[in-house]
């Protein structure tokens, strides 16, 4: 169809000699239209190229796909049922060894023989969570916009493309944002449950200043290549204690553990260049930290910490309940607030689900344009099982 269009544009604001000479182009009269043109007298092939070239002289559409770093985190669909159930099994624990032919040092009675039908149930936790993450993007098409992208030969495909990578980026930004504020919530139910024996919180600046009799503060800390240091080797440090069981480390109390291999890293991405700029390469070694994942992110956003009112209710997050939380992060330090500077988790902790996808398209026959419905709702949750550490900047 970009062809036609050019061609019947072009016919358009013609001389009545090439209107006459050159016929209206159809889908299936494209070859005599060029032939038309081709054995035309030069004046007319003249008119042509002229009126082709002066048409559209550079076309260019500017789009660009946003790159989500957290997309890896997403699980896939789940087609069946509306919740998360989480089931989780702790390692067996022992018991005596009898061999039922041992006698009793005090009565001299040899023991009871051992019942192999006696029941040890495997220990379990089961818990069951969601967060409904809906959310519609539209774009309208209008027919002068068609028109526009028939001037060049793919151009109607580009733009077509463009239309949908704005839906697509629209999603995947607000993915980034509601998987950040999903591992936000977590830090902050557990820093503020009482009832949750969670010791993942690792006060950087305070332990820093503790151990060798500093009073950094909280602006010099992340230009100070001692403290610095210091970060990077707590963060070695909770990497390995996150590989043996521990039952403090996790919202649920279960005694769980995660190999090096399951974990990573999220960093806020103007850290992670204060580590490079500030540290010498034997200082700081990304590769030594043996992690999985080192993801940057450019601030924490926050859908608030549970409440009550989340486990008696469906909680429905829209993009708007998705704010910058300023006291998680670097740039706010006041009101007492709290600074995270990043953590270590497992990438089973996060549980993104499709619930559907529905892509739609209306066409208002009266105002000449399409409109294309992008309509997606996902389930966000995070494990209560999983290990975790926060590292604060205070």
């Amino acid at each position: 169809m970009s062809v036609v269009t050019t061609l019947n544009a072009i016919r358009a604001t013609a001389s009545n000699a090439y209107q006459t000479t050159v016929p209206l182009a159809t889908m299936d009269n494209i070859n005599e239209v060029g032939k038309a043109v081709l054995q035309a007298p030069p004046t007319i092939k003249n008119e042509f190229i002229s009126a082709l070239v002066n048409l559209v002289g550079l076309q260019l559409l500017n789009s660009r796909e946003f790159g989500d770093s957290l997309l890896g985190l997403r699980k896939g669909m789940l087609e069946y049922g509306t919740t998360i159930e989480d089931i989780f099994v702790e390692m067996a624990r022992p018991h005596e060894f009898k061999t039922g032919t041992r006698a009793d040092p005090i009565t001299g009675n040899l023991e009871d023989t051992p019942d192999q039908f006696a029941i040890n149930k495997a220990i379990t936790d089961t818990a069951f969570y969601y967060k409904i993450f809906e959310r519609q993007y539209w774009k309208t098409i209008h027919e002068e916009d068609l028109k526009r992208a028939f001037y060049s030969r793919d151009g109607l495909d580009r733009f077509i493309s463009a239309i949908m990578l704005a839906l697509k980026n629209g999603e995947a930004y607000d993915d980034y944002r509601m998987t950040i504020a999903l591992l936000a919530r977590q830090i902050e139910q557990c820093s503020k449950d009482q009832n949750t024996k969670w010791n993942g919180a690792v006060y950087l600046l305070t332990n820093y200043n503790t151990l060798f009799s500093k009073t950094l503060t909280a602006e010099q800390a992340l230009v100070d290549k001692d403290f610095l240091i210091y970060m990077m080797n707590q963060f070695k440090t909770w990497s390995n204690r996150l590989t043996k069981p521990r039952s403090d480390l996790n919202p649920a109390g279960v005694l769980n553990w995660l190999p090096k291999d399951e974990q990573r890293v999220l960093l806020l991405g103007d850290i992670q260049s204060n580590l490079d700029t500030f540290m010498l390469a034997h200082a700081y070694n990304a590769e030594r930290l043996e992690v999985k994942v080192i993801d940057e992110i450019d601030c924490w956003y926050s859908i608030g910490a549970t409440d009550e009112e989340d486990n008696n209710n469906e909680l429905v997050i829209k993009p708007d309940d998705i704010t910058v939380k300023a006291e998680m992060g670097v740039t706010d330090l006041t009101n007492n607030s709290v600074p995270c500077v990043g953590m270590i988790y497992c990438s089973n902790m996060v549980k993104i689900y499709t619930k559907y996808r529905i892509t739609d398209t209306a066409k208002n026959a009266r105002g000449h344009y399409y409109n294309v419905f992008d309509t997606v709702a996902d389930y966000f949750a995070c494990s209560p099982f999983e290990n975790f550490v926060a590292f604060f900047l205070a």
